[in-house]
């Protein structure tokens, strides 16, 4: 069961690391300072991400999903949900420049909810491993 609830939080991370990771690249591409400099910049990143990122991706969120199945390794897969969903949420509200509302947090409870079920996990399976 705790295998599952793993895959699950892996999938349910997914769109959260997407928007976290389109972030630190707007925020990279806006600091050039001029249109030229922008556009350039997102023409480099998507140059890298086509290739290389999407294939880095599927194997990250399988590499995950398959630590959480993995009985020894379940306690790494519920550290490496935990620190995922910790910094997907840090760069979603150090971003975010108004004032977080309800439906801010209503959008941010699913990673908020994988975030403490991955330290539970990582706990409970590192004790249970010793």
């Amino acid at each position: 069961m705790r295998g599952a609830l793993h895959v699950l939080g892996t999938i349910v991370l997914v769109p959260y690391v997407a928007l976290a990771a389109g972030f630190a690249l707007l925020g990279h591409a806006i600091a050039s300072d001029s249109l030229g400099g922008f556009l350039g910049t997102l023409l480099s990143q998507a140059l890298w991400l086509v290739p290389w990122g999407l294939i880095g991706s599927i194997v990250a969120v399988a590499l995950v999903a398959a630590l959480g199945l993995s009985a020894r390794l379940r306690w790494l897969g519920g550290l490496c949900l935990c620190l995922i969903a910790a910094g997907c949420l840090t760069v979603v509200l150090v971003v975010t420049t108004s004032r977080i509302g309800l439906p801010e947090l209503i959008f941010l409870l699913p990673c908020m909810a994988v975030l403490f079920f991955g330290a539970w996990l990582a706990v409970v399976e590192w004790r249970a491993g010793r």
